[in-house]
């Protein structure tokens, strides 16, 4: 039989803190009625993306975010020094850079000796308290994740078995949260192999892929900038990170940008900034999302209300 209607898919890219853009971005798409039909994500986008499509409701997602951003249990996990150190560097003034400097040398020192910063189990306890202990089979809305089998050099796509040890290795920040053990391979954060999961997106069955980038802001940096080898060394797998992600882009059919790329990525408290950005670039492309939809071969109706494709109203409980 003839497909008769367009499907849509959501690839959420990865960025720690800045991913709760994603929000933002799926509040639009609802208010707009515009469906999400499948989802893909990477990173924190596995997170918000395996949340969502277990439960496609918009009011739902931004309470369960806020409840666990708020608990005693994210509160203390160790994520906000490197947040220190990050815009520390950015201060002026030559306290502030001997400040800097000291707080730079002992968390090398930290990374140098010890595997991750935040330990398994902690880290795993995060991410239970928003996600559900089912198989990819249940969610309402198809989902995939991606990780990095950093054993094998390869990019792991996760769409089939157990949920939450697939968002675990998708999630993984190497040197922040240990590998993650899952099916014999060691995984680590997706967005080290596909920042954001276009493709995975359209092997779920969508026509038209809105591509959201939450990628920390690439400027241009005079090499005099650079103080020594391992500032290079960043800064070209930087570079190496950009292209690849603009070579994944090119393949989605609508790119939205949230303004979020100045924050670390571990700025949770910066989640009501970081949701109205999400909002803002969404809103932007929705002239290009209804062009691309109208132009799709299946057609689009404007009139179809959003909906779960598993047979679950979104928004339902």
């Amino acid at each position: 039989m003839a497909k008769t209607q367009v499907t849509v898919g959501l690839a959420l890219g990865g960025g720690g803190a800045r991913g709760l853009a994603h929000v933002g971005v799926l509040k639009v798409l609802h208010r707009e009625g515009i469906p999400v039909d499948v989802v893909s994500g990477a990173s924190f986008g596995s997170i918000i993306g395996a949340l969502y499509c277990l439960k496609p409701d918009i009011g739902h997602l931004s309470t369960e975010v806020e409840r666990v951003l708020s608990s005693e249990r994210f509160h203390k996990a160790k994520v906000n020094f490197l947040r220190h150190e990050f815009e520390e560097e950015r201060r002026m003034g030559v306290i502030s850079n001997i400040k800097s400097f000291f707080r730079q040398q002992f968390f090398y020192s930290v990374a140098f000796r010890l595997r991750q910063l935040v330990s398994e189990e902690e880290f795993t306890a995060i991410i239970d308290d928003l996600i559900d202990d089912v198989r990819f089979e249940d969610t309402r809305i198809p989902f995939v994740c991606v990780a990095a089998d950093i054993s094998h050099g390869a990019e792991m796509v996760l769409d089939e078995g157990p949920l939450r040890p697939a968002v675990y290795g998708s999630a993984a920040i190497p040197g922040v949260f240990p590998p993650i053990l899952y099916r014999g391979r060691y995984l680590v954060d997706g967005g080290w192999v596909n920042r954001v999961p276009v493709r995975p997106a359209r092997a779920l069955g969508a026509d038209v892929v809105i591509g959201v980038d939450i990628s920390e802001d690439f400027r241009r940096e005079p090499v005099e900038n650079l103080k020594n080898g391992l500032e290079l060394l960043i800064r070209a797998n930087n570079v190496t990170g950009r292209l690849l992600c603009d070579l994944q882009l090119a393949e989605a059919d609508v790119v939205v940008r949230p303004e979020v790329g100045h924050l670390h990525w571990a700025a949770f408290d910066q989640a009501a900034f970081c949701i109205r950005r999400g909002e803002a670039a969404m809103e932007a492309a929705l002239p290009a999302l209804r062009e691309r939809l109208a132009a799709a071969p299946s057609g689009w109706d404007p009139e179809r209300a959003p909906s779960g494709a598993r047979g679950e109203p979104a928004g339902q409980p």
